[in-house]
């Protein structure tokens, strides 16, 4: 699969992430409530990581794009609903300190847990190569594979499904990692209390 079939895949998570986003926005306007869209976010990000760190090899492609979806769900629910959240509990003229604050956290988050999985990633697939493959070019065959992850397609056999199972058991368990990153996520939301968005009206005799 070459890399323009592969980002054509991601198009749908994304607009599924968009219309559950835009979706939210309007949720939340009719039931005045902002804990559910962090709950859900978190429930759907748990979902989407025991998803992916359930995958098979043999799976059919379409359960490969399918695995992606739930993570997708999540951050539609999870990025406005969290926005809303801390814009209603900070006070009106902290709101600008506040906003910029959250996208400075979403952006180390992401460089962090890109980060992060990497780490976990390359340490698993230096344990896994060296216990999947085994021959006379066993060196050889493990330093071109993680140099680049290309080399792979032109391995001869049984080199190449030695290192596609040595990157499958990696995968799971950086998958299986985020496992455990997305349930203490959803435990540290879910005792959260918040209050509910008062009316505008309610809002406006309030101030006088």
């Amino acid at each position: 699969m070459s890399a323009t079939d592969s980002g054509l895949r991601l198009v749908l998570p994304v607009l599924i992430s968009s219309a559950i986003g835009a979706f939210t926005g309007f949720a939340i306007s009719w039931t005045r409530r902002l804990k559910w869209p962090l709950v859900c976010g978190a429930a759907w990000y748990l979902v989407g990581t025991v998803c992916l760190s359930s995958l098979q090899r043999d799976f059919a492609p379409v359960v490969f794009f399918l695995t992606l979806l739930p993570s997708s769900i999540g951050g539609g629910f999870q990025f406005p609903g969290s926005f809303m959240a801390i814009l209603a509990s900070s006070a009106q003229a902290e709101q600008a300190v506040v906003s910029s604050t959250l996208i400075l956290w979403r952006s180390l988050g992401s460089v962090l847990g890109v980060a992060v999985s990497s780490l976990i990633l390359q340490n698993a697939l230096v344990y896994w190569l060296a216990f999947y493959v085994s021959g006379d070019r066993k060196d050889s065959v493990v330093e071109k594979v993680r140099s680049s992850v290309e080399a792979v397609v032109l391995l001869e056999q049984p080199y190449r499904d030695q290192v596609i199972e040595a990157y499958e058991a990696s995968l799971r368990i950086t998958f299986a990692s985020l496992v455990l990153v997305a349930a203490a996520s959803l435990a540290l939301v879910s005792p959260i209390k918040m209050a509910k968005l008062s009316a505008k009206g309610s809002r406006r005799r309030d101030t006088k």
